[in-house]
């Protein structure tokens, strides 16, 4: 390549590139220049020659050991992405580098235009960061739809709807057989009569409370609390073959927690006992309602029996069907109370009471896998 052919691609380089240089004595005092370097000096290198090259770029200030180590320990000394303000705004950026030439005490700064590129960078760290805003503030929304969800409907379907990311639409998803019970407060309406509204819901919300946790604690699922009455269902949605028994526990740790509750309860809560009703029966478990509102709900006659007999059950005690009865017979003793025409159903329902625990009994939750 000729000379003048080289010469020429290099002035094009340099006028495409944007590229200006300053000459630098082994001191660092400017020597002379090119045009280019003007935009970032702010004035004509011209009127910085025999100045120190601080003077022209303050951001070399304190650099003055590193860049005479160029040409004996280091090959350059750069720095990138040099600020200076622009009419739009948006800031002009540019990148230097510093090397010494060969055979010479001379330094040679070389300034090139770097706006294009880190404003680029700019924009992608911007969107970078607002992605990762949006993750969290998305991860924090399906944190609380969580915490929602799960004090809505069972915590394994909440964690189903979760994972399918589908909504649930009304009518049934599981059928077979299954525990019901019922926990209802007695003289509720006693207590709401007597007791301004914020303290009945108080002391409601304590009491509840203490039977959701008892329920909870033997793996019931928690499917309703309506007014003063709680209602806990075994073996749906996740299956446990012993769901008759770990309905028993349940109920005899709820009137177990209620007694050891009253006896250290400070006087802003009465007395309160719960009647508690139980069954076993195939139920039918799904959301109950209508497209525009409706709730898990699981349906049956269990169901039905339970409820029942939860309002039949005096306070304190435990009533169970004959079903469950006959389920839980090697682990506890009850008592036959004879047949009973319960509300609205027409055949007679042969109830039992819940007695004595036999030998051998715990009280102790299973957490093994049953089903």
């Amino acid at each position: 390549m000729d000379e003048q052919l080289r010469n020429g691609l290099l002035s094009l380089t340099v006028q495409t590139y944007e590229i200006g240089y300053l000459l630098l004595e082994h001191d660092l005092t400017i020597r002379d220049g090119h045009p280019h370097v003007d935009r970032w000096l702010g004035h004509s290198y011209r009127d910085y020659v025999g100045r120190n090259v601080t003077e022209a770029i303050p951001e070399l200030i304190g650099s003055e050991i590193a860049l005479a180590m160029i040409g004996v320990g280091e090959d350059a000394y750069r720095l990138e992405a040099i600020f200076r303000p622009s009419a739009d705004e948006l800031g002009m950026f540019f990148d230097i580098q510093i090397i010494r030439l060969p055979g010479d005490d001379h330094l040679l700064l070389t300034t090139s235009d770097a706006t294009r590129k880190t404003r680029q960078e700019f924009l992608l760290q911007q969107q970078h960061n607002e992605v990762k805003l949006l993750s969290a503030q998305l991860t924090q929304t399906n944190e609380r739809l969580s915490y929602i969800l799960k004090r809505l409907v069972p915590e394994s379907v909440a964690r189903m709807m979760i994972a399918n990311r589908q909504m649930p639409e009304p009518g049934g998803e599981m059928q077979r057989e299954a525990t019901i019970l019922f926990a209802d407060m007695r003289d509720f309406t006693v207590f709401a009569e007597v007791y301004q509204p914020a303290d009945t819901l108080d002391f409601l919300n304590t009491y509840l409370a203490i039977i959701a946790e008892a329920i909870l604690r033997h793996q019931g699922s928690l499917v309703q609390l309506v007014g003063d009455m709680v209602m806990g269902v075994f073996n749906v949605p996740e299956e446990q073959a012993d769901h008759p028994l770990r309905a028993v526990r349940a109920a005899l740790d709820i009137q177990q927690s209620l007694l050891a509750f009253n006896k250290t309860a400070d006087s802003r809560f009465p007395s309160v006992q719960f009647g508690v009703g139980i069954s076993t029966g195939p139920v039918i478990a799904g959301y109950l309602g209508m497209q525009q509102r409706f709730r898990y709900a699981v349906v049956g006659d269990a169901t039905n029996v339970a409820f029942h007999l939860s309002s039949l059950a005096a306070a304190g005690r435990i009533l169970l069907s004959e079903t469950t009865a006959l389920a839980v017979a090697d682990y506890v003793q009850t008592v036959e109370k004879g047949e009973f025409q319960l509300k609205r159903r027409r055949k007679l329902v042969k109830v039992y009471e819940l007695g004595t625990p036999r030998k051998g009994f715990t009280m102790e939750p299973d957490d093994r896998p049953t089903g």
